[in-house]
């Protein structure tokens, strides 16, 4: 892949015929794909050259494949977002899982004004998704190209598949604008936000790049791993002035001092990758992730050149939690209880007992929960109320592999309104392309990879 050895495919024919003997491809289109003159590489494939966006796929890598399949009941319990939104399709990689959530129509973009805003916005949603899901299980590549290479969905991968459920974009463009005011490491305090000139904000300069510099901890395969953190602090290092040969010593030593350092040459790469020149520096979102990983007790300011924030007062130094927090707490309990069972049966004393949270503001938080879609209460005459969650209608039809009966369907399509119903019933070689397409692109092309690429 890192050399773009691959074919271009330009209709779902074709893709039908060769995805069986295809390991990669781009599940989103291109405007044009082409090749070089001696046609030995793909040329094209770059996010300002996307015709469409159809779908969001999350990368979760392991260790090896031993620790992915022990934790697979713990990956099905983290990938339904906020217990609204279901993946349509999950397989299963090498050493983790590709998660695709394919939306109910394409995102089709349009540069205004030398911008891409249908892209940004895209890039905030899947962003969003993967740092819900990273709080929730370890190994999510929260820095992997949001919309570019993937594995491809054949029968000897494919770990869950239902063409019925299709993500709402406006639903997911919704909640990302919620989640956007309830994560406390991207809010600004009360003074104003300034824009520092490189000269003025070196990053190199600033607390987290120090804190990084001194980690030794940082390992491979989980969440932002040792390629991201060295290529962040190549970035802070080219932001700041500082010469490329400098950028390789330091981090030469960094890596020397990491438990389990990078080959060599992968240090080379990401100093000559943020020298290229592609880049301004390293980006907040880099740099709260790797802190957040890497440095949990930072409490530091955030500096990246372009603004500055302050990370949050953890919950653990406050007297009172806020709301969204008791909403978390209350849905990760009950999934807990639940286990792999569509419904569980659990008492609000229960409740409050296990969270040590009020009867009024568990009643407010319940009222939430249910208003949202993301809690429901089935009466059951004289009998205790059953709880129920998306997350366990969703573990629970993985482990009976019966997605389609007809409770998982009523609950789906009646109650959860982030989701689509599709109309077609496509092969899963066609779903992340044809579902959304139709005949509305029919010049688009979708990048393969092969066996040997």
């Amino acid at each position: 892949m890192q050399k773009s050895h691959g074919v271009v495919v330009t209709s779902f024919e074709a893709l039908g015929a060769i995805a069986d003997r295809m390991t990669h491809w781009t599940p989103n289109t291109f405007n044009w794909l082409g090749y070089t003159q001696n046609r030995a590489n793909v040329r094209g494939h770059r996010e300002d050259n996307l015709a469409q966006i159809n779908t969001l796929v999350v990368d979760i890598d392991f260790a090896d494949a031993q620790e992915r399949d022990a934790r697979e009941q713990e990956v099905l319990g983290a990938v339904t977002v906020a217990d609204l939104f279901i993946p349509t399709m999950i397989l299963r990689t090498a050493k983790g899982y590709h998660v695709y959530y394919v939306f109910d129509h394409p995102m089709f973009l349009r540069k205004k004004q030398g911008q891409f805003p249908v892209l940004k916005a895209a890039q905030k949603m899947s962003s969003f998704v993967r740092q819900w899901i990273q709080k929730r299980v370890a190994g999510v590549d929260v820095g992997c190209n949001n919309f570019g290479i993937f594995r491809i969905p054949r029968q000897d991968n494919l770990v869950f598949f239902d063409a019925h459920m299709l993500v709402q974009v406006s639903a997911l463009m919704k909640w990302s604008q919620y989640y956007a005011t309830q994560v406390p490491v991207t809010k600004p305090d009360n003074r104003q936000m300034i824009s520092l000139a490189p000269d003025e904000g070196r990053q190199v300069d600033q607390v987290w790049f120090k804190a990084l510099l001194k980690v030794t901890t940082v390992k491979s395969g989980q969440g932002l791993a040792r390629h991201n953190t060295v290529l962040t602090l190549a970035l802070a290092m080219y932001q700041s002035k500082i010469s490329q040969q400098r950028a390789r010593d330091v981090l030469d030593v960094f890596n020397s001092s990491l438990h389990d350092p990078l080959a060599d040459r992968e240090v080379v790469q990401c100093v000559r990758d943020a020298y290229s020149g592609n880049y301004r520096g390293a980006a907040l979102s880099y740099v709260q992730g790797l802190l957040e990983q890497w440095v949990p007790n930072f409490s530091g300011k955030v500096v990246t050149g372009m603004g500055w924030h302050k990370f949050a007062k953890p919950r653990s130094e406050r007297q009172y939690s806020h709301a969204h927090e008791w909403r978390c707490d209350v849905l990760a309990l009950i999934n807990r209880m639940g286990g792999n069972s569509a419904a569980v049966a659990i008492s609000t004393r229960q409740i409050q007992t296990e969270l040590g949270i009020s009867p009024a503001s568990l009643n407010r938080v319940m009222k939430q929960l249910q208003v949202t879609y993301q809690l429901k209460k089935i009466q059951r005459g004289n009998r205790p109320t059953l709880l129920t969650t998306v997350t366990m209608l969703f573990k629970a039809a993985m482990v009976s592999r019966q997605a389609q009966n007809q409770a998982w369907k009523w609950y789906l399509t009646t109650l959860v309104p982030t989701i689509a119903i599709s109309k077609y019933e496509s092969p899963v070689w066609t779903l992340a392309a044809g579902q959304n397409m139709g005949d509305s692109a029919p010049h688009g092309g979708a990048e393969t990879r092969n066996q040997t690429g």
